[in-house]
């Protein structure tokens, strides 16, 4: 069965959505910048400052009119931009996080002429997954800072400049 995602803004109303789905700390686990605990009032100051971010794009996913997950992306360099997503922990398993990054790669809003980057903690086999499922390759071993300490992850590249 193909799953039908969509792509679109964030709006004020997601809030409690993304405080539900965000604060779980199994989520909150394996992203660099969702504290746990999170609160309703850290998702709508989250909200707010999509609006004012001109770098960093992000992006609710739905299925079937429910929001499920946010995919992003950045610059990383001149070169390269950066992705990265987090799916909510009750839609873990069922393949959205690998169609909803494939629909982001597909967008027309995203730089198709790029390199694209992704960083994943090295426990998180998940979200590894997500990345080879659409074509990325582990590049080698980095580290990302979480809560002011650096944790192993691995590095991941789709070179999109040569298709």
């Amino acid at each position: 069965m193909q799953l039908e995602l969509k792509l679109r803004e964030f709006s004020k109303e997601d809030a409690e959505t993304v405080a539900t789905l965000v604060g779980d700390r199994d989520l909150s686990r394996w992203t660099s910048s969702i504290p746990h605990p999170y609160t309703l009032q850290d998702a709508c100051d989250w909200i707010t400052r999509l609006t004012a971010d001109r770098e960093r794009q992000s992006f609710a996913v739905e299925l079937k009119g429910e929001l499920v997950s946010c995919m992003a992306f950045w610059p990383h360099d001149d070169h390269s931009v950066e992705v990265g997503y987090w799916v909510g922990k009750p839609y873990w398993g069922r393949g959205i996080g690998s169609r909803a990054l494939q629909a982001l790669l597909a967008s027309a809003v995203f730089p198709a002429d790029k390199a694209v980057v992704a960083k994943v903690m090295t426990g998180n086999t998940g979200s590894q997954k997500v990345l080879l499922n659409n074509g990325f390759s582990f590049v080698r071993d980095c580290a990302i800072n979480k809560n002011g300490k650096n944790v192993k992850a691995k590095f991941f590249v789709k070179d999109n400049s040569i298709c």
